[in-house]
């Protein structure tokens, strides 16, 4: 058999059948890059088929106004964040499962990982409010600080969980997407596994990024063929916005927060 219980053909299986009748030439050439050549057939072919799709539907459920988009060039540019989530992470990854069957000390290879540890390694908190602020309120009597600061921190824990809700379900679907070809991926010891969410965030901060600049380019009515403007051009237009539509805008965005359906 070599076809997988996906229909697709199986590399390993297939060279195997063949490698008796490949020329020497094309045989050295595979044996001396089969981890790459492995890799890219076994990990990254299967899980770009089987990503972008996914990443779509996570999308139109964390960003509904995607759905009320009819603009060629908007659906367009929607459909490229999901078709490009997650190719430079598999490559990132890739290269540690490679650096680890090297020998590299993650520890001398990245100068900042005992603040990654911090970061990356420990469980986040929201932000909170306690007396160390309360002299920047003074003229709030006790009463009315302890209700505004109560407030507050209930304002930020909501703000917390929906962030960190929807950083897991993105997290959860890549890397249960990843995990269920990339097996080496189970063999990283403890300080790879800091590296390995450190990439696995910097893939989200990138879809995120992506994501929030559509809804506010939506919500905002910019017109369709500005979408293609660079990080600066659109901030600048954004910037010559009237105070209405800015404030349109972050209400559109505080009440999707709130959980109101819009």
């Amino acid at each position: 058999m070599i076809y997988d219980d996906e229909g697709d053909i199986d590399y390993e299986a297939w060279y195997n059948l063949n490698k008796n009748y490949l020329p020497k030439e094309f045989i050295t050439l595979i044996e001396d890059k089969s981890d790459s050549l492995f890799f890219m057939f076994r990990v990254y072919r299967k899980v770009i088929k089987q990503l972008p799709s996914a990443i779509h539907e996570l999308m139109l459920q964390q960003y509904p106004v995607f759905k009320t988009e009819k603009r060629p060039m908007v659906m367009e540019y929607i459909d490229t964040i999901a078709e490009t989530t997650g190719h430079t992470l598999l490559f990132q990854l890739y290269n540690l499962v490679q650096g680890q069957k090297q020998g590299v000390n993650i520890r001398e290879k990245y100068p900042k990982f005992e603040e990654w540890v911090d970061f990356y390694g420990r469980p986040h908190k929201p932000h909170t409010i306690d007396e160390n602020a309360r002299p920047q309120y003074k003229w709030l009597n006790d009463a009315e600080w302890i209700v505004f600061r109560n407030h507050e921190n209930e304002q930020m824990l909501e703000f917390f969980n929906w962030e960190e809700k929807r950083k897991f379900e993105f997290i959860d679907l890549v890397q249960t997407t990843i995990l269920k070809y990339y097996k080496e991926l189970y063999e990283l010891n403890a300080d790879e596994w800091i590296i390995y969410a450190v990439s696995i965030r910097d893939e989200y901060e990138y879809f995120l990024s992506a994501c929030e600049d559509v809804e506010l380019f939506i919500d905002c009515g910019f017109p369709e063929e500005e979408i293609k403007l660079t990080d600066a051009e659109f901030l600048q237009n954004y910037s010559e916005l009237s105070d209405e539509i800015k404030r349109n805008a972050s209400s559109l965005r505080n009440r999707r927060i709130a959980g109101e359906k819009i």
